[in-house]
Formats: C-alpha cells, structure tokens, sequence
C-alpha cells in the first residue's frame, strides 16, 4: 500500500488532495470513500480516503488517500519522497529533483465559484487521458514543479501546523497567502494577553480555547475566547459572531453546523478556535469590545478539546 497526496475522484472527475476531498464529501458532492484511483497516467490502482467521514481531524484521524497494489510504472508516489519528478517540457520529458519542504503550500483565499460542481465530462471512459492533462497541469506551475498542496480552508491549515509543531519544524515550513511566503510558526498567533496595537497588520490564524454559545435573539453563535487582549491598557476577551445567514451559504455547513452544536451543547462549551483575522477594538457607550472580523467559515476550524493530548506532544 501506498499513500498518495492527490487522486483522481471518479466521482468529482478532478485530480484533488484529500483535504478538498474531505470538503466534497462533507457537501454531498461526492459520496463514496473508495471512488478514486491512482493519479498516474501510467497506473489505474484503487484508491480509498481514508477517514474521509470521520467528524473530527487530528493528527490521528486526518483525511488521507491510500492506494493498493500500483502499477511497476507508476511515478505518483515518487511526490511523497520529494525526490524525482518527470515532467514533459519543450524539450521532451525532464527529470527535476524537487525537495517537498522547499515548496511552499498555498492557501487560497476564495474559492473557485464552481468547486462544488461535478464536472461529468472528467469522469468515465475519459478519465485516463483527462487526469494525465490534469496532473501536468498541476505539477508545473510556470514553467516549474510543484509539490506544495493547495489549500481553500483553514481546517488543511490546522491540520499541518499540528504536525509541524509535533515534528518542530514550523519554521522550515511555510505557505503562501496573496503572493506571500510565510512559516507555519510566523503564520499561527496563540491569543494570549498580547496588546492589539503591537499586532501585525496582516491578517493571521490567531487560536485558544473559546466558548461557543448561540444567541437565539440575534440568530449567531458567540465565540468568546478564554484568554484576554489587551487595547490602551484594558484587558478584554476579544469575541466573534456567526450569523446564520452566513453558515446557509456555506457548502459544508453540515460539517460545521455539528460540531459547534456539540460543543455549545457540551458540559463547558469550551473548543480550540482558529481564526483567520485580525483584532480591533470597538466602543458601544461606556464599554469596550475587541472583536474579530469574521469573513468566511473557509476562515474557521473548530476542534475539539482533546486537542490538547496533540499540543503537548
């Protein structure tokens, strides 16, 4: 057995990672953890995401593929090495030595209109020749090879930032947001009474422990975090708010929807929150509030507490 960073959806009719996967399955695009096969022009072996229905990701349970018995020709399981890459360029096939750490991710901040679309016509007889064009396509970039994963949610995010602080090597690892390379370290703020005036201007995934709370007069769930910051030397803990109107737009909803349910329903209504955002201060009357804007549930990764057993490591 072989694991995989991307394969060829049968049922979505696109090479994809196991993250988009995971998001696919959770919007009812696609439906069957073992509709995939090797992304391979030269191999066809089956391929299951594993965990792909599972609630909760942690380094334990993150969604990944897995492939079964690979052709002697198959070259889509040299990327998990970050080793030698063929590519197929002006002057035929070319052979690059690409080390996986050096790429950066991507994390793209909308999301194409019509991701959650099947597109019927990949899919089928077709699909050998498509997912050869496809594979190429998302190898070469400009003119180079890439191994960096491409990313819409801040739930991939989470995922990598966990194994990289396990593994120590946030710093080594980075990914790149609007055209900009960043670590993984410099990219994850904890909120821990930092003053907001010192805070970088760019936005960044600013993560604690919250409480999650649904306001039935306003229609939102309240997120409070636990820790405080701090604006002109007043210590407040910075809140945001989900309005329902913004979860019913959302494809995968269902996924989100369950797990704030099951915390705001909990004994504490405690959960580890990651954010992307940035904090800024707002005067109603005599009171002060720091809050965070709040833009897209792409922006939002709700886990669980047991988080905590992972952090530690």
């Amino acid at each position: 057995m072989a694991s995989l960073e991307e394969a060829y959806s049968l049922e979505y009719g696109d090479i994809i990672d196991p993250e988009l996967a995971y998001d696919l399955f959770w919007a009812g695009v696609i439906n069957d953890k073992s509709a995939f096969v090797c992304p391979s022009e030269f191999c066809n072996a089956k391929v299951t995401c594993i965990n792909i229905a599972k609630e909760k990701q942690d380094m334990h349970q993150s969604p990944h593929f897995r492939g079964y018995k690979h052709s002697a020709d198959c070259d889509a399981t040299l990327e998990d090495e970050g080793s030698v890459v063929e590519v197929a360029g002006d002057e035929g096939t070319q052979a690059k030595v690409v080390k996986a750490e050096e790429i950066p991710d991507v994390f793209h901040l909308k999301r194409p209109d019509n991701q959650f679309a099947k597109n019927p016509d990949m899919s089928g007889e077709k699909s050998q020749k498509k997912k050869a064009e496809r594979r190429r396509e998302r190898l070469v970039r400009d003119g180079e090879v890439r191994s960096g994963s491409e990313f819409y949610s801040v739930r991939s995010l989470v995922s990598k930032f966990i194994r990289y602080r396990k593994t120590q090597a946030l710093s080594e690892n980075k990914v790149n947001i609007s055209g900009r390379d960043q670590s993984y370290g410099s990219l994850f703020k904890g909120v821990y009474q930092q003053t907001i005036e010192a805070l970088p201007e760019d936005k960044l995934i600013y993560w604690g422990v919250a409480f999650v709370d649904y306001l039935e007069n306003q229609g939102c769930y309240q997120i409070k975090f636990g820790q405080n910051l701090s604006w002109e030397g007043q210590e407040i803990r910075p809140a945001f708010f989900i309005h329902d109107d913004i979860i019913e737009q959302y494809p995968v909803r269902n996924l989100v929807v369950r797990r704030l349910e099951k915390i705001r329903n909990s004994e504490d209504h405690r959960a580890f929150i990651f954010l992307y955002s940035k904090p800024y201060g707002v005067e109603k009357g005599e009171k002060r509030y720091i809050n965070f804007n709040f833009e897209s549930l792409d922006y939002l990764e709700v886990r669980f507490l047991d988080l905590f057993e992972d952090l530690k490591a």
